[in-house]
């Protein structure tokens, strides 16, 4: 009797163990640390945009199949192509279903640039369109669209235009994985280091649809550092994330990581 007690006890045992080993594996490839779904977002723009007459600009956000509806923040930026300095930014209204829209009028021929800034479950993304008003002529097209070009061109790498924020990556010489690293950014407007920003660093491998963001602190005037660890070789994204006031800035850079 002694031995077959010893026996449903064992038995018992081992059946409790398996139910655990398969809640952690259950655990571990559930939803909770499944890599999130991108969020996406589509511009819907007017067929035709007439001077002086209001028109409506909307962006479709979406993640998966669902439509976004919580998005925190969704900005329309739009400038005027050779214009620059120039950029107007209105924030949009919540139509439901995931659809942020604006209205807008135009007082100029011209080819424009719209982007939606789109800040939403822990993702940012700002996809550009260019929007035709009226009946430009389509040289100025031609060569304003080679001038903007070398504008992105130069931003990217931290150039100054005009009135525009510099934003120059200063990561380390060498990035390992598994080893910590510290990423650096030096802000600037008109020569002048740029106090007093909110910086973040949001940060994802060129094959994963997983973003990390991490907050980085200002160090030093107009520079503003984070440490971090990659846990996988091969190319990464980092795209620096500016606030301060009205301003709210956004570069790309590419990291290559040992």
């Amino acid at each position: 009797m002694k031995k077959i007690g010893l026996l449903l006890s064992m038995f018992s045992f081992m059946l409790l163990a398996a139910c655990g080993n398969a809640d952690n594996k259950e655990n571990t490839n559930g939803t909770n640390n499944a890599i999130p779904t991108m969020v996406e977002v589509e511009i819907k723009l007017p067929e035709n945009v007439e001077l002086n007459k209001e028109v409506k600009i909307e962006a479709l956000v979406t993640q998966g199949d669902d439509n976004v509806d919580d998005a925190n923040e969704v900005l329309f930026e739009i400038w005027r192509q050779g214009h620059e300095e120039d950029h107007e930014k209105i924030e949009a209204t919540n139509d439901g279903e995931g659809v942020y829209s604006i209205s807008k009028t135009f007082e100029e021929d011209g080819f424009y640039y719209v982007v939606a800034h789109t800040t939403a479950r822990d993702m940012h993304v700002m996809p550009r369109v260019e929007l035709t008003v009226g009946n430009p002529e389509p040289t100025e097209h031609d060569h304003d669209d080679h001038e903007e070009t070398e504008h992105h061109d130069h931003h990217s790498h931290g150039s100054e235009h005009d009135n525009s924020l510099s934003l120059t990556f200063l990561p380390e010489t060498s990035v390992v994985v598994n080893k910590e690293t510290t990423l650096q950014t030096e802000l600037s407007l008109e020569d002048v280091a740029f106090t007093g920003a909110d910086v973040r660093f949001e940060i994802w491998h060129k094959d994963s649809e997983n973003h990390t963001f991490i907050d980085a602190e200002e160090v030093n005037d107009g520079i503003y550092e984070a440490k971090t660890t990659f846990d996988q070789n091969g190319l990464h994204y980092v795209q620096i994330h500016v606030e301060k006031d009205d301003l709210h800035e956004h570069q790309i850079e590419e990291l290559e990581v040992q």
